[in-house]
């Protein structure tokens, strides 16, 4: 577990987005800053001090600074993975703490992908300014974060569930009866319970999840068609996605993907 006391104590340096060129290793070395990793293809195998560190996809590491690692084993030909260097300042006393695991899965990983992506693009651009990327890298250990938790908040076992079901059906044709019948509960019953704890409903849950994908996949390839895309997130309707976009949004998609068209790829 790593501490950070936020937001003012954080210089962000640099970011980029790793693309494995199919072979070599993680260099070893040593660095004088912090370096948030996200991988969101395939894994990456590195260690740190005498600690060994397997992250998966979706899953995130902060390396820290004085601490020799590198790669334990070859790149694979799929890995790819965010990075983003940043240093932490001393603060007076009052200053908010957060604490940060090592390394965990992320439970937003489009989220933390928009985060990143909005970094190296203003990066690339040359407009980002030192404040922003404060404050964006603080965004982005919040997203990792194991802050306090609001009991009202806490996911139950049957929310849980649902989410389970989203997460593995949201290409298909799904709906809150559907997912009902599916986990034997009445509809308006597993509505209240799951609008009671996470603040919309089963639905809006389905078209998050839906628009997080879509999100990915038009920053993953930019040749690939955005109906196509709709399609594979579950809307048989084009138009209808393109509304659902831009209503979860504010941009459409093609506004979406030329917003983060610039990202810094490095394969070494």
């Amino acid at each position: 577990m790593i501490s950070f006391q936020l937001p003012d104590s954080i210089e962000a340096l640099n970011g980029g987005l790793f693309v494995s060129p199919g072979f070599g290793t993680h260099a070893v070395r040593v660095i004088d800053s912090y370096e948030l990793i996200f991988v969101t293809q395939d894994s990456l195998d590195l260690f740190e001090g005498d600690k060994s560190y397997h992250i998966g996809q979706n899953e995130a590491m902060v390396l820290s600074p004085g601490v020799r690692h590198g790669g334990q084993r070859p790149y694979s030909a799929g890995v790819n993975f965010y990075w983003a260097h940043f240093r932490l300042h001393p603060l007076p006393a009052h200053g908010v703490r957060l604490a940060v695991p090592k390394a965990a899965p992320v439970r937003n990983p489009e989220g933390l992908r928009e985060l990143f992506c909005r970094f190296i693009s203003d990066q690339e651009s040359q407009i980002l300014d030192p404040c922003s990327a404060s404050q964006l890298i603080s965004l982005m250990l919040c997203s990792l974060g194991e802050g306090p938790v609001c009991e009202g908040r806490r996911h139950s076992v049957l929310v849980e569930q649902v989410h389970r079901y989203i997460e593995e059906r949201f290409r298909s044709d799904i709906s809150t009866s559907r997912i009902a019948r599916a986990l034997r509960h009445n509809p308006d019953y597993l509505e209240r319970v799951f609008h009671g704890q996470e603040g919309l409903s089963i639905v809006d849950a389905i078209h998050q999840k839906r628009i997080g994908t879509a999100k990915t996949l038009l920053l993953n390839d930019a040749r690939r068609n955005i109906n196509e895309i709709g399609f594979e997130c579950g809307y048989a309707d084009a138009g209808y996605f393109r509304r659902m976009f831009k209503r979860l949004t504010g941009l459409t998609p093609r506004e979406f993907r030329s917003l983060y068209a610039r990202t810094h790829i490095n394969t070494h």
